[in-house]
């Protein structure tokens, strides 16, 4: 059984990133950016397949995967950490999600201006499906998308997608000239409202700024995931 964290991590891709296809013995994601494809076993016995260029584990992944991906020419790239805290209640005015289109443009438009340098390749195409997938997926049942503005400049942002056990987290941003101010901190107290002491997670690079900003905020590592991609 594919675990809740993974799970929650899982329909955020579907919804956001591209297609997520499942086996008995492996989850395959076909992204719209390659930089989202991977395959993912989920036992010791999986075939990896002809044309596959990256591979993230996982606990039921099982051991000896390191030793066949070297073998198979990979090499160890990033690791996620997925990261849990415990809910709670929020702290400080609750913040409501976005309900409309033009808002869901601008939670794109912070997007693009956190995650996206211009001139770097393929920078219309992420803008453009920056502001597809959030106008698609604003008024979604499992999804809140959330907005603060300053001054009336769309400022900082984050997701949060629900699924059966667990508050997933994605798309925490803000931009440059407004961090500091705690923004992003009171989005992830909604975060924690809407967990309503259930489980909330999310999944950040190891040995990142972000990981060290998550740790102080009360999250913990659930378990690592490593990354493994042809040169």
């Amino acid at each position: 059984m594919v675990d809740a964290l993974l799970e929650n991590h899982l329909a955020f891709l579907a919804a956001h990133r591209g297609d997520v296809r499942r086996s008995a013995d492996a989850i395959e994601v076909v992204g719209e950016s390659e930089e989202f494809s991977v395959w993912i076993p989920l036992s010791p016995s999986a075939e990896l397949p002809a044309g596959v260029n990256a591979v993230r584990l996982v606990p039921d992944s099982g051991p000896g995967w390191e030793e066949r991906l070297a073998a198979a020419g990979f090499m160890a790239a990033e690791v996620l950490v997925h990261m849990e805290a415990p809910a709670g209640s929020a702290q400080g005015e609750p913040v409501a999600p976005i309900t409309t289109e033009r808002d869901a443009e601008a939670f794109a438009e912070v997007q693009g201006a956190v995650f996206l340098e211009v001139g770097e390749p393929d920078y219309d195409w992420w803008r453009e499906m920056f502001v597809e997938r959030a106008v698609q997926n604003y008024c979604a049942p499992n999804q809140s998308l959330y907005l603060l503005r300053v001054d009336g400049d769309p400022a900082s942002i984050t997701l949060v997608l629900r699924t059966e056990l667990v508050t997933g987290v994605y798309a925490v941003a803000t931009k440059p000239q407004y961090r500091g101010r705690g923004l992003a901190t009171r989005l992830l107290e909604q975060a924690r409202q809407e967990a309503a002491g259930g489980r909330l997670t999310l999944q950040v690079v190891e040995g990142s700024d972000a990981e060290r900003l998550y740790l102080n905020l009360g999250f913990r590592p659930a378990y690592r995931s490593p990354h493994f991609r042809r040169p």
